[in-house]
């Protein structure tokens, strides 16, 4: 093997290295940064905390899973307000998403069941 050719080969896996390191899935090191980037704040809405669908019929909600929801959620996306979805439609969303932001067990359920009680 000449001197060109290895010259050649070196820079062909030079050039495929750089094509995947730029080609390659990338997440921030603090999923915070993006809403704090976006200018999000970890509150939950105000318009969230009114009394919407069934806690206006006085259900007993946990007001802390708020707190929860706005504060895990909020680390990898702008909050989206409970009213958003119906009751039957957050279960899909929660256990999809829940394991990403560290909802599991009781947490998980409490985050639940404040949505249900502010949705549409």
């Amino acid at each position: 093997m000449n001197l060109t050719t290895c010259r050649l080969g070196a820079g062909a896996l030079a050039l495929l290295g750089a094509l995947l390191a730029a080609c390659s899935w990338s997440v921030p090191a603090d999923p915070g940064e993006n809403a704090r980037r976006a200018g999000v704040g970890l509150a939950v809405p105000a318009s969230a905390t009114s009394a919407v669908g069934p806690a206006a019929a006085g259900a007993d909600v946990d007001p802390a899973a708020g707190a929860l929801y706005a504060s895990r959620c909020a680390q990898c996306h702008e909050l989206v307000h409970p009213a958003s979805f119906s009751a039957a439609e957050w279960p899909t969303y929660v256990d999809r998403y829940g394991p990403r932001a560290g909802l599991f067990g009781s947490e998980r359920a409490r985050v639940l069941h404040w949505l249900q009680a502010h949705s549409r």
